[in-house]
């Protein structure tokens, strides 16, 4: 059972179909000619090939994006304006203080 991530397998096809589009076609004699042509088609066969499956891949990633993207965003909306705390500090006991830069009027809901 091959449990590979999408991201790894969709890194290894982007890989390969690179190294496919920059490898050079070898200079033919007007002998060879079909065998160009036929080069030529499969090579483009598999380009779409890899286009398609490139596609694919980037559907099927795309909720998983549109997640962290909505995870993203409420983290922000939670943390508010960072700019109105100082840079964390780290006490001698391990706890970990951010104060806040003006500190808040007393009764002010967070």
């Amino acid at each position: 059972m091959n449990t590979r991530s999408p991201t790894r397998t969709a890194a290894g096809a982007l890989a390969l179909a690179l190294a496919v589009a920059a490898t050079p076609l070898a200079a033919q004699d007007d002998a060879d000619r079909p065998a160009t042509r036929d080069l030529a088609e499969g090579a483009e066969m598999l380009s779409e090939g890899f286009k398609k499956l490139l596609r694919g891949l980037m559907d099927e990633l795309e909720p998983a994006g549109d997640a962290a993207e909505q995870g993203w965003n409420d983290l922000v909306d939670w943390l508010g304006d960072l700019s109105a705390y100082e840079a964390p500090e780290q006490l001698p006991n391990g706890d970990i203080l951010i104060r806040r830069k003006e500190p808040l009027a007393p009764g002010t809901d967070l």
